[in-house]
């Protein structure tokens, strides 16, 4: 009975003690109302890259010449909607403003923490939510302004090697090569004794010098013929070249278009073409004069540095797609196949919420790219997960949830030992898909492993 007096007592008296006057006045500087503050305007300050993120410069003005300057974090061209969260510029990523120095300010003083919310429509933008100041005190958002973003060109993906020539056996130290988009196919026409062309689309039909054969990687500046190095021979029109009175035109390096089978070509004449190369996969990029395009994928015909390309490549056969996995459904853009190879046997443990294997051998995980929960066909370039799009699959990377580390996700090439598996991460090379009936081939080729699968493909 003396200890529930005890607590009743002290109970009366922490009541007496808050009401106090001086309780109540010390809670009322303690903890300030928030500075409403309504913007009427908003100032794109620019947009910077920075690998797979945008930080979008932002300043808001209100009504009384106050000045918010946000540095929002996306991945679009655009400044995106979302509920943004504080973080250090070398951690930020979508979804948070940047804060500490050169971070977000309001009237020049630093913004320590709170959530800012951006609501879109359109070009209007809105700002709502409390923010934090270094000095300790807090404003709450309103209002917003019009805030204009111009889409990035994209490149136009060459994506197949229609023709091949080496020319150094006719006397020049040339290779000519035409690469062209999904949608361009090529004939021979018995009646013109000429190839002709079918479909919609671009090619790029280029003259790169080469001495030895290779196409080496770095940089090709325009030139009149091929007799220097890392350089291709520019558009030309050589006219009436052998007195028959037949004009010859868009020679050298053309850009093409295909109009269902209706070609016309543009003088490629200046701006560098840059080549690059990862294992057996070639990157051959443009961007000059309104005209862009890059081509990502192996040249079958070239020398890879010892390894035979396209039909001369080893697989490792996989023959048990154990895994088709439609992640649309779940909010994601991709679906995700695990394919293993004959030696070792995938058993799922529900209870665990993961899979156990005994044997030994391989398996391969793929994120591929999908709007809709289908596995389409086509060539798939490598790219950062948070920056999939379509032809692409995700590179292996490690994450963390709830704290812990959670290794190779994304694509990945397994290998299997005593029931032990070990991860490589998939960063470059291409993943091909076609489809006939019901039966898939499905290739992977890249410095990591070259993997093929032909079988089923049944999405659970």
């Amino acid at each position: 009975m003396k200890l529930y007096k005890y607590i009743a007592l002290a109970s009366v008296a922490l009541f007496a003690a808050a009401c106090t006057e001086d309780a109540l006045d010390d809670l009322s500087g303690k903890y300030p109302a928030p500075a409403a503050t309504t913007y009427t305007a908003a100032t794109d300050n620019g947009v910077t890259k920075d690998g797979t993120k945008r930080i979008f410069d932002v300043t808001f003005t209100g009504t009384a010449g106050e000045t918010l300057n946000m540095k929002f974090v996306g991945d679009a061209y655009f400044l995106h909607a979302a509920a943004f969260t504080p973080a250090d510029a070398s951690v930020a990523k979508k979804g948070n403003y940047i804060t500490g120095a050169g971070g977000s300010t309001y009237n020049s003083q630093a913004i320590t923490d709170g959530v800012a919310t951006i609501a879109k429509d359109g070009d209007n933008y809105t700002i709502s939510g409390t923010l934090w100041l270094a000095d300790g005190s807090a404003i709450r958002l309103g209002g917003g302004g019009t805030l204009v973003y111009e889409a990035d060109p994209e490149a136009v993906a060459l994506t197949k090697v229609l023709s091949f020539s080496d020319n150094r056996a006719n006397g020049t130290n040339s290779l000519t090569m035409q690469l062209a988009t999904a949608g361009v196919e090529t004939f021979f026409d018995p009646a013109t004794y000429q190839t002709a062309y079918l479909g919609s689309g671009n090619y790029l039909a280029v003259d790169f010098y080469s001495a030895d054969g290779t196409l080496a990687p770095g940089t090709y500046s325009p030139a009149a013929d091929a007799s220097a190095e890392f350089t291709y021979v520019k558009g030309w029109d050589p006219g009436d070249l052998w007195g028959i009175g037949m004009f010859f035109t868009n020679w050298g390096t053309c850009w093409w278009t295909v109009d269902e089978g209706i070609t016309s070509a543009a003088h490629i004449e200046s701006g560098d073409i840059t080549v690059k190369k990862s294992g057996n996969v070639y990157t051959i990029s443009y961007n000059q004069d309104g005209i862009f395009f890059e081509f990502k994928g192996e040249i079958p015909q070239l020398n890879q540095g010892g390894d035979e390309p396209g039909p001369g490549v080893e697989y490792i056969e996989l023959s048990n797609c154990f895994v088709a996995q439609n992640n649309v459904a779940n909010g994601g853009n991709s679906v995700t196949l695990k394919i293993a190879d004959g030696n070792i046997n995938p058993t799922y443990v529900a209870e665990a919420w993961s899979w156990t294997y005994t044997g030994n051998g391989n398996y391969l995980s793929l994120d591929i790219y999908s709007a809709d929960g289908t596995l389409a066909d086509g060539t798939y370039t490598a790219a950062a997960n948070d920056a999939l799009g379509a032809g692409n699959f995700a590179i292996g990377y490690d994450t963390e949830m709830w704290g812990m580390p959670m290794l190779n996700w994304g694509s990945c090439w397994f290998t299997v030992t005593d029931g032990q598996e070990a991860g490589q991460h998939i960063e470059d090379g291409t993943v091909t898909v076609t489809k006939s009936g019901s039966e898939y081939v499905i290739t992977l080729e890249s410095t990591v492993a070259n993997a093929r699968y032909t079988g089923a493909v049944n999405f659970q």
